[in-house]
C-alpha cells in the first residue's frame, strides 16, 4: 500500500515553502508501489530494501541525498491461528522535502500511529514528523509492556489455581515477547541518544535543525524507551521465576502422583504374597484345614490394613 500526504495548504505562499513537505507512507509495498515511491523522492532502493528486511537491526545510514533511520516497533503477529507480539523494522528516510516511511507489516496499530503523525495540524516541519513517529512507537511499547504487566499477573493467579498447558504455552510466548521487546528497545535507545547527542545529517550536505521542543519531544520518547527497558528486563526475571516455580510444581506432581502409585502397588502386592505360597509344592499351615482360605484371607486383610495404617501415619499414602 502506497500512501502520499502532504502539509502544505492550498493557499500556501511562497514564504511557507520551506515549511512544506510530503509524507509516503510504504506499508508492504508491490514492485509498482516502489518504483512509484522512488520516482518521488531520491530515496534509494537499497534503503527500501533493508526497511523491507524482517531481521534488520536499528541504525542510521546515509547517502548523498537522503537518510535511513531503522527503529523497530511493537506489532500483533498472527501464526498458526494464534497472536503474539513481536516487533518489525520501520525504516524513516529524510531528503530534503520528502520524510518516507517504510514498513512490511500492515498493523492497525503501527498504521494509526503514523496515522496520528502525520494529521496533526502542528506538524510544519520534518523535523516535528521525525520526533513524533519516534515518540508515537516508544508509546505503542509502553502500552504493549502495560498489557504484558497484566498478562503475567493473571498467569500468576492461574498457576496458583489451575496448571494446564495453555498456561504453559502463554508463557513461552510472554518469555519470546519480553526478550524480543528487550532487544529493539536496546538498539531504539542506542538510535535515539544518537539522533539527540549527534543531530542528525539529511544526505551528505545539510542536517536537521531540532528546536527545544523537538528535542524535548526526543527526550520524552528516550525517557519512555528506558523504562521500557527497565521494566522488559523485570518482567524476564519474574518470567523466569514463574518458570521455574512451574517447573518444581510440575515435578513435585509428579513425584505425588509416583508415590501413590508406589503405595498401591506395594498393598496390592501383600495378598497376592501370601496367597502366592499356597501354590508351591511344599506342606504349608491350614493346607488341610477347610478354613484355610478364610483365616489366608483374613491374615491378608489384617497385614494390608496394617502397611496402610503406616503409610498413613508417616504420611505416604
Amino acid at each position: 500500500m502506497l500512501t502520499i500526504h502532504s502539509n502544505a495548504p492550498e493557499n500556501a505562499g511562497e514564504s511557507d515553502s520551506a515549511l512544506r513537505y510530503t509524507w509516503i507512507n510504504l506499508v508492504d509495498p508491490n514492485p509498482d508501489e516502489i518504483a512509484k515511491a522512488l520516482a518521488l523522492a531520491p530515496l534509494g532502493a537499497e534503503f527500501i530494501g533493508h526497511a523491507l528486511d524482517q531481521h534488520e537491526c536499528p541504525r542510521i545510514e546515509s547517502e548523498d541525498e537522503s537518510t535511513m533511520v531503522v527503529i523497530r516497533a511493537p506489532y500483533l503477529e498472527t501464526r498458526y491461528g494464534d497472536e503474539r507480539r513481536s516487533t518489525v523494522p520501520i525504516g524513516i528516510i529524510l531528503s530534503q522535502s520528502v520524510i518516507t516511511t517504510i514498513c512490511r507489516v500492515d498493523d492497525a496499530a503501527i498504521q494509526l500511529r503514523l496515522h496520528n503523525c502525520g494529521q496533526s495540524t502542528c506538524l510544519l516541519r520534518i523535523e516535528q514528523h521525525l520526533c513524533h513517529v519516534i515518540k508515537e512507537i516508544s508509546m505503542l511499547f509502553m502500552r504493549y509492556l502495560k498489557e504484558i504487566s497484566a498478562e503475567i499477573q493473571e498467569l500468576e493467579h492461574d498457576l496458583a489455581d489451575t496448571r494446564s498447558n495453555e498456561d504453559l504455552k502463554l508463557l513461552l510466548n510472554l518469555q519470546k515477547t519480553v526478550t524480543y521487546f528487550h532487544s529493539a528497545l536496546k538498539t531504539n535507545d542506542f538510535i535515539i541518544d544518537r539522533i539527540m547527542r549527534k543531530g542528525l545529517p539529511v544526505g551528505a550536505t545539510t542536517k536537521l535543525a531540532f528546536s527545544e521542543d523537538e528535542v524535548d519531544g526526543l527526550d520524552y520518547a528516550l525517557t519512555e524507551t528506558r523504562q521500557g527497558i527497565y521494566m522488559s528486563k523485570i518482567f524476564t526475571e519474574v518470567l523466569r521465576s514463574i518458570a521455574d516455580v512451574y517447573s518444581s510444581i510440575i515435578s513435585n506432581s509428579v513425584n505425588e502422583i509416583m508415590k501413590v502409585l508406589t503405595s498401591l502397588t506395594v498393598i496390592i502386592m501383600i495378598p497376592t504374597f501370601i496367597t502366592s505360597f499356597y501354590g508351591m509344592n511344599i506342606e504349608l499351615p491350614f493346607q488341610h484345614d477347610t478354613t484355610a482360605i478364610s483365616i489366608v484371607s483374613a491374615i491378608s486383610i489384617v497385614l494390608t490394613i496394617s502397611i496402610i495404617i503406616i503409610m498413613k501415619v508417616r504420611k505416604i499414602l
